[in-house]
């Protein structure tokens, strides 16, 4: 039935039908796209459709208790590895290619459906100050979290409009569990409540 209603669906387009699509898709165009993107694409299916399973599943989740802002740490979340007080220029491609998949179809799914998106990590900019390290050697915190994000999703950087490394250990300033301090930073940022907002 998905392959009669596709097949239809490419006759519509080649000659203008469905609401304006592109009549420029190629047979190559419909084969490596999938049947599942074809049909997306031609507005067949909801834009959901795309998504996995588990993606969809997480997208319900997070709709049905009223999330807006989804916010992301970086070592074993965004990524495998882990970037501690930084690591050699010369590394981050390991680290960066250590992309959690799930993280990848989850940041490009929230991004096609407008939610605002975070990073909250205590990976600290002060850590370039450390003995040993600089820019120039080093790359940490926000930084590798926007060249992880820049390649894997790029289009979904816009989304992330704030990115806060802290280490409260190299702050002078009263001691709060976990990222609470992280999640203030971001919920005054995005103006939401607490309970709208996912890590």
């Amino acid at each position: 039935t998905l392959l009669r209603l596709a097949r239809a669906a490419f006759r519509f387009t080649k000659t203008g039908g469905l609401g304006g699509m592109s009549s420029e898709l190629s047979c190559f165009d419909t084969c490596s796209m999938g049947l599942r993107n074809f049909l997306v694409r031609l507005k067949v299916l909801p834009l959901e459709a795309a998504f996995s399973s588990r993606c969809r599943a997480f997208i319900a989740k997070l709709r049905e208790r009223g999330i807006k802002v989804v916010v992301w740490d970086m070592d074993q979340t965004m990524g495998g590895g882990h970037c501690g007080e930084g690591i050699l220029k010369e590394q981050a491609a390991e680290y960066i290619a250590q992309a959690s998949p799930d993280f990848v179809e989850a940041v490009r799914a929230l991004y096609l459906l407008d939610f605002k998106l975070a990073v909250a990590t205590n990976s600290d900019p002060l850590e370039y100050d450390l003995p040993g390290q600089s820019r120039e050697t080093h790359i940490l915190g926000p930084d590798l979290a926007f060249a992880l994000i820049e390649y894997w999703c790029k289009e979904a950087l816009s989304r992330f409009e704030i990115m806060v490394g802290i280490d409260q250990n190299l702050h002078d300033e009263p001691k709060q569990l976990g990222k609470s301090r992280h999640m203030q930073i971001i919920a005054e940022h995005y103006q939401v409540r607490f309970e709208q907002m996912l890590l």
